[in-house]
């Protein structure tokens, strides 16, 4: 879990990094869901930059940077599951925004790109989740729209950024590193694999055998 900030000026929010999923989810401060309301939540009202919009990128509202009154505008359903929390589902519109991550040495890595924010979540899984929202880490299909993609957006924003990053996990804390990784934490050389099947979003890779000792299975 780690500390991000939407807007100017900035809101703060706890968010679990997640490499199953490709897009933001924040609760939105018109959400009176449970577990919305005992979370910290994502204000568009008090973003200078934040912009209502459909899911093609377009303004809900023209001439609007946010809608007003009885507006018609597209919406996001998405579930998400966790293993030991269970699975339900987000409701959300989208909201383009600014979102940094990041802060101190390493200094901030900021997107601008289309937030779910939810204006409602079931209680499970989020109401037992200790953080805010989630910032999914995975590849573009795996966004709810392109434009909601962060680590596509991160990339496309961003010059001489290496499409990679590196999580490093210490006893009581751990690190996330955009666009790098930190060597001084390898316990072994670096090994590459290509990602298999990217169309499908994961970050995953081709499994051909299992070795246990002296035996392949």
């Amino acid at each position: 879990v780690g500390t991000v900030s939407v807007g100017p000026p900035p809101q703060e929010l706890q968010v679990l990094f997640d490499t199953s999923s490709g897009h933001v989810l924040l609760p939105h401060r018109a959400c009176k869901s449970a577990a919305c309301l005992e979370h910290r939540r994502y204000s568009p009202w008090e973003s200078s930059t934040a912009m209502d919009m459909n899911s093609n990128g377009s303004q809900v509202q023209k001439d609007h940077r946010l809608a007003t009154g009885v507006v018609s505008r597209d919406a996001v359903t998405i579930g998400y599951a966790q293993s030991d929390l269970g699975e339900g589902d987000a409701q959300s519109v989208l909201v383009r925004d600014s979102l940094c991550v990041g802060s101190g040495a390493g200094g901030q890595a900021c997107v601008d790109l289309g937030l779910l924010a939810a204006l409602s979540l079931q209680d499970v899984p989020f109401r037992a989740m200790p953080n805010d929202g989630i910032i999914g880490l995975g590849l573009e299909s795996l966004a709810a729209r392109p434009i909601c993609s962060f680590f596509g957006r991160l990339l496309e924003g961003s010059r001489n950024v290496l499409p990679q990053f590196g999580f490093a996990f210490g006893a009581d804390s751990g690190e996330l590193h955009l666009g790098a990784h930190d060597t001084t934490k390898f316990a072994a050389p670096l090994r590459w694999f290509p990602v298999d099947h990217p169309e499908d979003g994961y970050w995953q890779v081709a499994v051909r055998a299992v070795r246990v000792g002296n035996f392949t299975v």
